[in-house]
């Protein structure tokens, strides 16, 4: 299937810069909220939420710097920086694009995290006070460690190789219109079917090592999340229940676990879903370049979307949004009579 590259290039450009805006302008917004706006029974799991926005707000800003790019064909699944397109420095560049792939890692461990946390909010549980002061840092550790696993991946596991960079060469430069040149660019991710110089084609055996330790991070997240969300649910139906607790205390938390499913759901249609049939198509040798770029379109949504359930499911958060809004809106209206 055959693209208009400068065309594409173009949109894909201004989907990433308007996406940035929104992601920082909303990141920023939801930062001051919880800051500002958060009733006090919210606890540790304030400094979480925090650590989350921040952790996108920071992604924005660094993706629309880098603008990477996710090239997918026949059996490779690539993040490629140009680092001559790159704001930042080579070194820098350089990193930062395996530390996207890290982030990947990084997000859905921290969901796992929050999920654990709503669940130990909800029952009430001494090991909430683990999440307390500078033990919370024990438990970012886990995402921390997540993320440097991924990256290792990304790096080392998934490194260029001469077989790599000549698929790379003759599939992907011809791709690019505007003179990029091979010396420039940096890539990682997974070949799973390669051809030597001779022309025989091979399994790439440790390809499937890296994806097989990535793979079972996913699942121990993901696995974390249902079991944890699921304890979650029904503990909260029970809560519900309870008359000797505050209808306000159960609001809060049913708006706080809410608002968690929701910010579960984005990324998991946004970026997880696109990444597996992606990775399921390199496995069967049938990938093709669009692929990539709807996965590229759909990260670049992902910080902007991430923040708005919480925004306006948390009540607090809500009422001082729309409030201002309304504020605004009679201004306006008093203005024009």
């Amino acid at each position: 299937m055959h693209f208009d590259s400068k065309l594409l290039n173009k949109i894909k450009t201004w989907t990433l810069d308007i996406s940035a805006f929104f992601a920082i302008s909303i990141n920023t917004l939801l930062i001051v909220l919880i800051i500002t706006k958060s009733p006090k029974s919210i606890g540790a799991y304030k400094h979480l939420m925090i650590y989350i926005a921040v952790l996108e707000l920071t992604y924005a800003i660094a993706y629309v710097a880098e603008k990477p790019d996710v090239f997918t064909k026949d059996s490779d699944f690539l993040i490629i920086t140009n680092t001559k397109e790159s704001l930042f420095p080579v070194t820098l560049s350089i990193w930062l694009d395996v530390v996207f792939i890290g982030f990947y890692g990084l997000s859905i461990s921290l969901l796992a995290v929050h999920f654990i946390y709503r669940y130990l909010a909800i029952t009430n549980s001494e090991l909430l006070n683990s999440f307390s002061n500078w033990k919370l840092i024990l438990w970012l550790l886990f995402p921390i460690l997540n993320a440097g696993i991924w990256i290792m991946a990304g790096a080392v596991i998934f490194a260029a190789t001469e077989d790599s960079d000549r698929f790379v060469k003759q599939f992907y430069l011809p791709t690019k219109k505007n003179g990029t040149k091979f010396e420039d660019l940096y890539y990682g991710g997974p070949f799973y079917y390669l051809t030597n110089r001779n022309g025989e084609f091979y399994i790439n055996w440790i390809a499937f090592k890296g994806t097989g330790i990535v793979l079972t991070l996913i699942i121990l997240s993901f696995s974390t999340m249902l079991y944890f969300g699921l304890k979650g649910y029904d503990t909260m139906k029970e809560l519900m229940k309870v008359t000797s607790v505050s209808q306000k205390y159960k609001n809060l938390q049913s708006q706080l676990f809410n608002a968690l499913v929701f910010q579960t759901i984005i990324p998991v249609f946004l970026m997880h879903i696109p990444a597996t049939a992606i990775y399921f198509s390199i496995f069967i040798y049938s990938s093709t370049e669009i692929l990539g770029e709807i996965l590229s379109f759909s990260i670049a949504m992902y910080p902007a979307l991430n923040p708005l359930p919480t925004i306006f499911i948390v009540k607090s958060y809500k009422q001082a949004v729309t409030g201002k809004y309304e504020r605004l809106g009679s201004f306006v209206v008093e203005q024009g009579e």
